[in-house]
Parts: structure tokens; sequence; C-alpha cells
């Protein structure tokens, strides 16, 4: 259905990999609507991914401290013709009703589809990975697909950040680097830092690639020093970086190993081929995009894809052998 619009809202707002995935769309869209000005609704602490995108007129970034109703009067005085909402969360709903806009494309999601006068089968669009969901709107619009490729644009500043960073750490510009990435926002997707250790120690008695290991709060810093530890001089601690810094150092890398976290994703986006470790989340709607990947899960247990924030027990990492993540490496190493 083909919709006449001069000024377009997308609203995706939260998750790092998930704010990632819909850059896809947003090319596509930009294809379908070239002389359209299409802002992007996202929370203040994703809205770094977007940055330099030139698929995006505007970002609009939320923020809690001003969330309220001068936020939605500010969307109303934009005068959006089409507002498409990515996600469907009760906040995006309300954001989408308020923005005042007389086309609003949502999915059937419980109550919240009221909000929306063009509604889409969520089901039926549930296909596979996140990115495909996106497409589903496209498919409604009559846009078609012509790239599937994430769009992360690294400024010069950004990419001399990664060069002069890349030579403090004693790297030369064509040394073979493993990306190491301890990260999460849920503790119970996290993969054993007692496991990491035994993987970079077997990964630097096998192999002469260097290893440096990511992180971004506090106690991701103290486990990043930890696996450093265990081998050093091979092993080296990211030092602090903005999240675009840490994706121009990721781009420089060879390879990347880790949970399921905007880190990992944003390695795809560069091409590098990652190893995942899973268990509460389901990738396949939510692993590592494009093909090259290995994902590994423990399959003996009957609770994988639980989607639990607050597990009492993850043994769906636990049970992820050391020795499986490094037949996983050498495989991508030597291929």
């Amino acid at each position: 259905m083909r919709i006449d619009a001069g000024r377009i809202l997308v609203l995706r707002s939260h998750g790092v990999g998930d704010v990632l995935w819909s850059t896809p769309f947003l090319a596509n869209l930009r294809r379908g609507y070239p002389a359209a000005r299409i802002a992007y609704l996202v929370r203040e602490s994703c809205a770094p991914v977007m940055a330099g995108n030139s698929d995006v007129d505007e970002l609009i970034v939320y923020r809690r401290e001003s969330a309220g109703i001068g936020f939605l009067r500010d969307l109303r005085r934009r005068r959006f013709d089409l507002a498409i909402d990515l996600i469907g969360t009760p906040r995006t709903a309300i954001q989408s009703l308020w923005s005042g806009a007389r086309h609003r494309i949502g999915f059937d999601f419980r109550i919240r589809r009221h909000a929306y006068n063009h509604l889409l089968d969520a089901a039926a669009a549930n296909r596979g990975h996140e990115v495909e969901f996106n497409f589903s709107v496209l498919d409604y619009l009559g846009v078609p697909v012509a790239t599937r490729r994430l769009v992360l644009n690294l400024s010069p500043e950004e990419r001399g950040f990664g060069e002069r960073t890349w030579g403090q750490l004693g790297y030369a510009a064509g040394d073979a680097v493993i990306a190491v990435l301890p990260t999460g926002g849920w503790a119970c997707k996290r993969w054993p830092v007692g496991n990491y250790v035994d993987l970079v120690r077997a990964i630097a008695g096998r192999h002469r690639a260097q290893l440096l290991v990511f992180w971004g709060t506090t106690a991701e810093r103290r486990d990043a020093e930890r696996i450093a530890a265990a081998c050093p001089g091979q092993v080296s601690v990211c030092p602090p970086a903005t999240l675009r810094q840490m994706a121009a150092l990721l781009s420089r890398c060879r390879l990347a190993v880790g949970n399921d976290s905007g880190p990992l994703h944003i390695a795809t986006a560069f091409g590098l081929p990652v190893i995942a470790f899973f268990g509460p989340t389901n990738p396949s709607s939510q692993g590592p995009w494009g093909p090259g990947h290995t994902v590994l899960r423990d399959e003996s247990l009957p609770c994988l894809c639980c989607n639990r924030m607050d597990c009492p027990d993850p043994r769906c990492l636990a049970g992820i052998a050391p020795a499986r993540a490094l037949a996983a490496v050498d495989a991508a190493l030597s291929s």
C-alpha cells in the first residue's frame, strides 16, 4: 500500500543491537521515499548507533528526564504524515498516537494495537531475524528490499582514534587481533568469566593472534582485567572509549568472540565473523546478522530462549564448554 508522506517518524527507541538492525530498513525506506524528511526516535543511550547515518534527517533523542507531556507536544508540532512503530511498546504506541500522524503503522500487540490505523500481523511478520521483521513494513508500503546491509558509519575522527589506539596497544596495521566481548546488559546472557579465562589461555597457547578485551561498565572492566591477566603480553584491555570509539577499534579486528550484546552486533556491521554465546535469547531472531557467524548453545537444555532477564540459575551459558569455543575459533582463523 503506497502512502504519500513528506515527513516520516520511525520509532525503535532502545537496544543497541535492535537499533542497528533497523538500519537496513531505513536504507530501503530512504530509497522508497527519497524526498521525505525521515526522523528517528531513539533513547539517548542508543543514539550513537545512528550518528552519521545519511538515511536519517533528524534524530529525536528520548531522555527520561524530559519525557513528559512536553516531549509529546513537541512530536505533534513536527506534523508527521506517517509514523512507523517498529517495536510496539506501550511508550512508543503512545508516542505514535500523540505524534498526530495521519497514517500510523504498527503491529497487533495487545492493547497497543489501538494506537495505529495501519495494523500489521506480528505473527506473520515474525518470519526470522528482527531485520526481516522490520522488512514486513516495507512489504506493506510496497518498498522493495534493495539492501540488507547493516549501517554504522564511522567519522574520520573516530577512525583516527582507532588507528592511534591500535598503535598505542602495540598492534601493527595488519595484525590479527581477536575481540573478546564479555559484555551484556543482562547478567544471565553472559558466558562465565572463568570460561573466558580458560578460552583466552587456550587461544594464546595455540595461535599468534593478539586478543583485545572490551568492556562498558565498571564491573565489566574488572572482568576484562581478570581475563587479560590470564595471558599478560598477548591479551590487552581496551582503554576507556565511547560506544563509537569502541566500534572504531572493533572495525580493525579479525574476529569477535562474545555474548549476545551490542558490541557483538556492532562487530557484524563491519563484516567481522563472530562466535556468539546464546542462552535466554533466540539466535534465529536476535542472533548475529549475516553469513559466516557461529552460535554456540547448550542444546541439551529445554529452557533455551526463555527470554528471562532474572534467571537465578543461568545454566544455559555455563554449559557451553571453552573447548567448543576454542574449536570455533580454530575454524574461523583457519578460514
